[in-house]
């Protein structure tokens, strides 16, 4: 029984190996492509109003984005990616509050307009 149970372990952690598991954590990707991506994502974000409609989300991006740039500097590509990568979700997340943040807003408006309409039921 001992020796099933240690030939089954055996065989999981070598088919886990040679499915390229690898490491514990995964591989941050290009450095470069993904400061690009996080860079457009911020002026996309930027361009939508996120400077003022998400800025904590915004100032996270851009501390992000300026760790990734330092870090592809110091030839350190594996955080410059997770740095690029992390500005690029904030970036997003940003540009997400923005849209909520009009919506809302029409959603107000709708609503504003929607009760300034003359009630039904009470004609003479």
């Amino acid at each position: 029984m001992r020796s099933m149970r240690m030939f089954a372990l055996v065989l999981v952690v070598s088919g886990c190996a040679s499915a390229g598991g690898g490491g514990i954590f995964p591989e941050a990707g290009d450095a470069g492509a993904a400061i690009s991506n996080a860079d457009r994502l911020i002026g996309q974000a930027q361009q939508a109003g996120a400077d003022s409609l998400a800025a904590e989300a915004m100032t996270s991006a851009r501390q992000h984005l300026a760790e990734a740039r330092a870090q592809q500097q110091n030839r350190d590509d594996e955080r410059a990616a997770m740095h690029a990568r992390m500005a690029a979700a904030d970036a997003s997340y940003a540009r997400a509050a923005v849209n909520r943040a009009l919506a809302d807003r029409r959603k107000a408006a709708a609503q504003t307009a929607l009760n300034a309409l003359p009630r039904g039921g009470t004609q003479e």
